[in-house]
């Protein structure tokens, strides 16, 4: 019996950056789909829902943070982790609400990836230099 891939889908307005996301999960083995930008994004998660999306936050049209919000309020989307990818200094705060996730700054090295997608996959792994954002507790706020 046969497992089939994770399917994962990669949201980056930057056609190199998500090329190469793109080739990389292909040769380790994900079943991958992309989009441009978050419009994009939202219309292919009503057909074809992912076990992760790789997020880009600075997107055009949709930016990856409406992305998320969108997302979390569905309820057959509000579980898929999403692993997050940025050049944006200060937005861990911002971003704690969108649990499960991962964030990698930008610019990222591409070996962190396959690493950070088998952890929100709940594979165990070594995650050297991936961190996760922390969940908040909100009865201790």
């Amino acid at each position: 019996m046969q497992i089939a891939p994770a399917r994962i889908l990669v949201v980056e307005d930057h056609d190199d950056s998500r090329r190469m996301v793109e080739d990389m999960l292909v040769a380790a083995g994900f079943d991958v789909h992309t989009a441009s930008n978050g419009a994009e994004a939202l219309r292919l998660l009503r057909s074809d829902i992912p076990d992760v999306i790789v997020l880009d936050l600075m997107l055009p049209w949709v930016n990856g943070v409406e992305v998320l919000a969108t997302i979390r309020e569905q309820p057959l989307l509000s579980k898929i982790p999403v692993l997050v990818t940025t050049a944006t200094a200060t937005v861990e705060h911002d971003l704690r609400a969108f649990q499960p996730l991962i964030l990698l700054r930008k610019p990222i090295e591409l070996e962190a990836i396959v690493p950070a997608i088998e952890q929100l996959l709940g594979r165990r792994i070594s995650l050297d230099g991936i961190r996760a954002i922390p969940t908040i507790d909100p009865e201790k706020t």
